[in-house]
């Protein structure tokens, strides 16, 4: 039997799972609109793996990994032209790779490719069932549960990765030499590429590395304090404002005084009333202004008597949520600062203060009884569940509930970050369907 659907409805490691426990055989396709990914299954163990990322191409692989130099794999895909062969077969012909190495290059291979859809927010998929490349490949034997844990725990990962690297449009800056650090080859040959110009996803792009290979060695030396990370960059874009049609000079009020011959009048303090006929700039994050879209980040124009400025988008979020927090309105707090962690845009107080909020609202949700040696029970029968209005995350979870899992032993089976599974259980426990 097929399957077919979102991942938005039935998560990465429930589908894996399926597949692996069900015994499958046959190729599932990924597919969120920028690439697809194919997973081969035999028996319920994943054989191999295919992508249309480029950085995902084997000669790719070997070259951002360093275990090949690029003049070897341009070598070696000149004669796959001629050969026709595949391109590890002609590395291993080559002598520049062991076949046993080749091997293990693959595997890796297919494993980060895998950990790489665990990010994606969303995604059709379809399994088809005994379709298998008719070509040959590198067979091997992947344990579809080891997979899941690790894609689970660098979900975890991200989220830390996030305290320092927010965005992958920031772009890392070096305040020391780099190359002088003792780290591994392959953290250096990241580290090569910070130029002080370049983004997180631009590395990621020019190394040919993965997006969260890159952000790990970022986040890490930014911890360490030899790169800080600024907030994504920004241009200048002139807008043309019309001059103003000259207004009829009205006669002064009785009383009011009238300057003097020569002598320079004051003027409003309105930029925007002293701005006719000339060009105003405004700082507008890249790629923001195409298409009409508004501009975003214009400085605030003070006038005699107006308030002081507002708060950013960020700084507001932030108060929302720390409203929201003292009302005991827990996921709508955390809902917040997840809203104002997209939007702070690398300011560093406001990165402190979600983080600080996250913090409490997690040590709020412990004590409240959600640790991770807690053990939730169901208040309802399975075959009630079906029933419930809950999302499909919260009925997997449900469904791992048997009385005897902790939190702890709970989150092995699933992708969801601790404080994401704490709220989870936190919102069934409101509602009577968990007790703890």
């Amino acid at each position: 039997m097929g399957i077919s659907g979102n991942l938005k409805t039935m998560v990465l490691p429930e589908l894996l799972q399926w597949l692996s426990m069900g015994q499958k055989s046959g190729t599932l396709v990924i597919d969120n609109q920028e690439i697809e990914k194919r997973i081969f299954f035999e028996d319920g163990a994943i054989i191999s793996s295919a992508s249309t990322d480029p950085k995902e191409y084997l000669g790719c692989f070997l070259s951002s990994h360093g275990y090949l130099p690029q003049e070897q794999i341009e070598k070696a895909l000149a004669r796959q032209k001629t050969e026709k062969k595949l391109l590890g077969q002609i590395l291993v012909n080559m002598e520049v790779i062991a076949e046993e190495d080749l091997y293990q290059m693959l595997r890796l291979k297919t494993e980060e490719s895998i950990y790489d859809i665990f990010t994606w927010d969303e995604g059709d998929f379809e399994f088809f069932v005994d379709e298998l490349p008719k070509e040959t490949m590198v067979r091997m034997a992947l344990d579809v549960q080891g997979l899941v844990l690790e894609g689970s725990r660098r979900l975890d990962e991200w989220t830390r990765i996030r305290e320092w690297v927010p965005s992958p449009q920031c772009v890392p800056v070096s305040v020391c030499d780099l190359q002088a650090l003792d780290l591994e080859e392959r953290d250096l040959r990241i580290l090569e590429w910070i130029d002080d110009d370049r983004t997180v996803q631009e590395i990621s792009e020019g190394s040919q590395t993965s997006l969260f290979d890159v952000a790990c060695v970022v986040a890490a030396q930014a911890s360490e304090g030899t790169v800080k990370v600024v907030r994504p960059r920004i241009v200048e874009v002139e807008v043309e404002v019309p001059a103003a049609e000259p207004a009829e000079e009205a006669a002064p009020e009785p009383g009011a005084e009238v300057p003097a011959a020569g002598e320079v009048p004051t003027m409003p303090s309105d930029p925007v009333a002293l701005s006719s006929g000339r060009n105003l700039r405004f700082a507008t994050p890249v790629g923001a202004a195409a298409s009409g879209s508004t501009a975003t980040g214009v400085v605030p124009v003070q006038t005699a008597g107006v308030e002081a400025p507002q708060l950013s988008p960020a700084e507001s979020l932030v108060q929302q949520a720390e409203e929201s927090f003292a009302a005991g309105i827990l996921d709508k707090a955390l809902t917040a600062f997840r809203e104002a962690r997209d939007a702070q845009g690398g300011d560093a107080s406001v990165l402190s203060a979600i983080s600080a909020g996250e913090r409490k609202i997690q040590q709020a949700l412990e004590n409240d009884g959600l640790n991770l040696s807690t053990v939730p029970k169901l208040q309802c029968g399975i075959d009630e569940l079906t029933q419930l209005d809950i999302s499909p995350q919260e009925g997997f979870m449900l469904t791992r509930i048997d009385g005897s899992y902790d939190l702890k032993s709970i989150l092995k089976m699933s992708p969801m970050p601790t404080i994401d599974a704490q709220m989870l259980f936190w919102r069934l426990k409101k509602l009577g369907h968990v007790s703890v």
